[in-house]
C-alpha cells in the first residue's frame, strides 16, 4: 500500500485564511488529534486575509496559514463516501474582503486519533525542543506500514500529528473527482519540503 504527505497548496489566488472563527479552541488544540466537535462555535465563519485583496478564489482545500484543512462540501462527501470514519467536520461559512459570505458549505476536518506510521529507526529527523514526543524537523521520512491499521485511509501521525497521511485509493478519488488546491508527496522518503 502506498501513502502519501496531504498538504493545502499555496496558491496565488486562493483568498488567505489567516485566522480561525471567533471563540475557536485555542490554535494548538487543531493540531492534536482530540476531538473539537463540542467546544467548536455554532455558525461560524473564516475571512479572506485584507493583507491579500486580489487573493479571491475559492478552492476545494483553501489555501490558509493555519497548517489547517478548510474543505468544500465536495471534498466532505468524497471523504464520507471512501468511509473517512475518523474526521470530524467543523462546519464554517466563508466571507470575502467585505465581509459578504461567499461559501456556506466549508469546515475545517479534524482528524481524531492518530497512527504509528512513522519509523523512528528509519526515519531521519530531530524531536521537538518543546512538544518533546513531537517530530520538530524531518529530513526523511520513513513508513512503519505494521503501525497503520487496515482501516485507516487518512490519519494523524502519532510522532507529528501535524503530518496527514492518506492512502492511495484516497488520492485516487480526489483525483478522479478533479478536487482543487491540495498537494500530495509520496510520504517513503519524503524530505519535509512543500515543493
Amino acid at each position: 500500500m502506498s501513502y502519501f504527505v496531504l498538504k493545502t497548496q499555496a496558491t496565488a489566488d486562493g483568498g488567505y485564511i489567516e485566522s480561525y472563527p471567533r471563540n475557536s479552541p485555542a490554535d494548538w488544540r487543531f493540531d492534536e488529534g482530540t476531538s473539537l466537535i463540542r467546544e467548536f462555535p455554532r455558525r461560524a465563519a473564516i475571512q479572506f486575509s485584507d493583507n491579500y485583496p486580489d487573493a479571491r478564489r475559492l478552492y476545494d482545500f483553501q489555501t490558509n496559514i493555519l497548517s489547517a484543512m478548510i474543505v468544500s462540501g465536495r471534498v466532505r462527501k468524497i471523504l464520507e463516501s471512501l468511509e473517512i470514519t475518523n474526521a470530524e467536520y467543523l462546519p464554517v461559512a466563508v466571507k470575502n474582503h467585505k465581509g459578504e459570505v461567499v461559501a456556506e458549505d466549508y469546515a475545517f476536518v479534524n482528524l481524531v486519533g492518530a497512527e504509528d506510521a512513522i519509523d523512528a529507526e528509519k526515519s531521519i529527523y530531530e524531536m521537538d525542543s518543546l512538544a518533546k514526543d513531537q517530530i520538530g524537523w524531518l529530513k526523511k521520512l520513513a513508513i512503519k506500514e505494521s503501525g497503520i491499521r487496515p482501516e485507516s485511509k487518512m490519519f494523524r501521525c502519532t510522532m507529528d500529528r501535524r503530518l496527514i497521511l492518506i492512502r492511495e485509493d484516497v488520492l485516487a478519488a480526489f483525483q478522479k473527482e478533479g478536487l482543487t488546491g491540495f498537494a500530495v508527496y509520496k510520504a517513503e522518503g519524503w524530505d519535509g519540503f512543500e515543493i
